[in-house]
């Protein structure tokens, strides 16, 4: 399965090439502080804030039509909405993983 699924991405977007670049462009500038959020929360056990930074994560992966990268953040959010401290970092190892594919995608994608 590709990082992102163009056909859902033109659909969500509407085709606006423009709009696709505008919300690929936010979520590189994004991307890093809620990363790094993700992992202070992991590491701190701030289960409510591991919830609510997965959560927005996977908001805006799905709108990007990223689902591989959104199912991965999703584990995280599920396991902070459960206060679930297992595997944490793998889970969060596994979401980086997917979010480098779509990282790479975006810079690879024609302007």
């Amino acid at each position: 399965m590709p990082p992102v699924n163009i056909d859902e991405l033109n659909e969500i977007m509407d085709n606006d090439k423009g709009l696709i670049q505008e919300c690929f462009a936010d979520f590189l500038m994004d991307y890093p502080g809620l990363i790094a959020e993700l992992k202070a929360a992991a590491h701190g056990l701030d289960f409510e804030k591991l919830y609510n930074t997965a959560h927005k994560l996977k908001g805006s992966l799905r709108y990007l039509a990223a689902e591989p990268a959104a199912r991965a953040v999703r584990e995280i959010e599920t396991a902070g909405r459960n206060q679930d401290p297992d595997n944490l970092d793998e889970k969060i190892a596994a979401f980086e993983s997917q979010c480098q594919k779509v990282i790479l995608f975006i810079d690879e994608f024609p302007s």
